[in-house]
């Protein structure tokens, strides 16, 4: 279904003399995922700094009353996208449901992240001219059919500017395509929800830990975050410190298969699966872990970690991370200050970093308070004001108007 070809012409100034801004993405809280996450920040600190802000997303792994109570406590408003499984014209839906928001709203100016956001807002351009925002997050550049990365070569190329979360997503950027302004504002973590001294003994309890040391891993059981890694990594953790519980918390993708490979390496007895957590137990996870492990691997069909925001989520609660390197990971970490990186797929090296930190208490614990320290100077609040003087750099104002 084509957007409708009458429009009216972007105005800058509506709301109250608040400036519109139409924010598409893929995903989109209260469900699971970074790129909703962001999506989410941004709306909320963008609405904070002045922008009438309306969301245009899925808003997927979550029921429809809960979004819909949801949405309803925010500053800005939300038009939810009918699910890609909620019928063979879902895409027909998703494409009126952005017409009336344009239609609607006039936006001053579109900002997209997701790849189908992307095109969609390419789209929006084409009929309306309105200016557009690329949110680049990595993997859109590097999976999917030559066709499909053609397409969003293409939308990017016409964007007015790309935002790259790291600098790892800005080179997939600069080798796929040729943006006309190419920025990096690296991702962050929200510093209210997020902190120390939060009492995680009820989780604890749930999840049958006891005084165990923990690791923990947070993103859906999955090919690219590389759980199995871990647990591959488990045996030879365990024979140092047999009080290890490895805690995995997320969309439970491929549980079954890994709760088989815990099995058959005899160590299902401390792994524990804590599935999808409500907001206020998963920063209880970050309070009881004595280590964050993200060992993510580019997956088969090219999705690559392009930042890792739960790595500063655990670093905002004092826990310091390993990560893989080859990807936006170490971006996300101050090496050997705030965390270790290690190779991906490389379970005994994994293992080994690990236990270099388990031996050290006061080195792990001090690495762990700086990590602290640099993510509360990056919290998703600083990240907004550079989106915002981005944004309004490429809206020409109304004579007369205060912006």
């Amino acid at each position: 279904m084509a957007l409708p070809t009458a429009f009216e012409s972007p105005k800058t100034i509506g709301h109250g003399h608040r400036t519109r801004l139409l924010l598409l993405s893929s995903e989109f809280t209260p469900g699971p995922g970074g790129i909703g996450t962001h999506a989410f920040q941004l709306a909320r600190h963008l609405s904070r700094l002045g922008w009438a802000v309306r969301v245009a997303s899925p808003q997927p792994y979550t029921s429809a009353g809960e979004s819909e109570s949801f949405n309803r406590r925010q500053p800005f408003s939300v038009t939810a996208f009918p699910d890609r499984d909620s019928g063979r014209l879902w895409w027909a839906r998703r494409a009126r449901a952005v017409a009336v928001a344009v239609r609607e709203d006039s936006p001053a100016i579109v900002l997209a992240t997701g790849r189908r956001a992307v095109w969609t807002a390419a789209a929006v351009h084409a009929l309306t001219r309105t200016p557009w925002v690329a949110v680049g997050h990595g993997t859109e550049f590097v999976s999917g059919s030559p066709l499909v990365r053609a397409m969003t070569r293409r939308a990017i190329e016409g964007a007015a500017a790309v935002i790259a979360v790291s600098e790892y997503t800005a080179a997939l950027i600069r080798q796929s395509a040729n943006p006309k302004r190419l920025i990096v504002i690296p991702n962050a973590a929200d510093g209210e929800r997020f902190r120390t001294g939060l009492e995680p003994a009820g989780l604890r309890e749930r999840l049958d830990l006891g005084h165990r040391r923990v690791l923990l891993t947070v993103g859906q059981v999955g090919e690219r975050k590389a759980q199995d890694v871990v647990i591959r990594a488990m045996p030879q953790i365990l024979s140092v410190y047999p009080d290890t519980c490895y805690v995995m918390a997320g969309l439970p993708r491929k549980q079954a298969e890994f709760e088989a490979l815990a099995a058959e390496l005899n160590v299902a007895h401390r792994v524990r699966f804590a599935g999808l957590l409500a907001d206020a137990e998963l920063a209880n996870a970050y309070n009881l872990a004595d280590l964050f492990v993200l060992v993510s691997r580019q997956a088969t069909d090219g999705d690559v970690e392009g930042y890792g925001i739960v790595v500063q989520e655990a670093a905002l609660c004092g826990v310091p991370a390993v990560v893989s390197r080859g990807c936006g990971l170490t971006e996300a970490i101050r090496e050997g200050e705030t965390g270790l990186s290690v190779p991906p797929d490389d379970p005994q090296a994994t293992a080994a970093t690990i236990l270099t930190l388990l031996a050290a208490d006061e080195r792990r614990l001090a690495m762990g308070r700086r990590a602290r320290e640099l993510a509360l100077t990056a919290t998703w609040s600083e990240r907004a004001n550079e989106y915002d003087r981005v944004l309004r750099e490429l809206i020409a104002p109304e004579p007369g108007l205060a912006r």
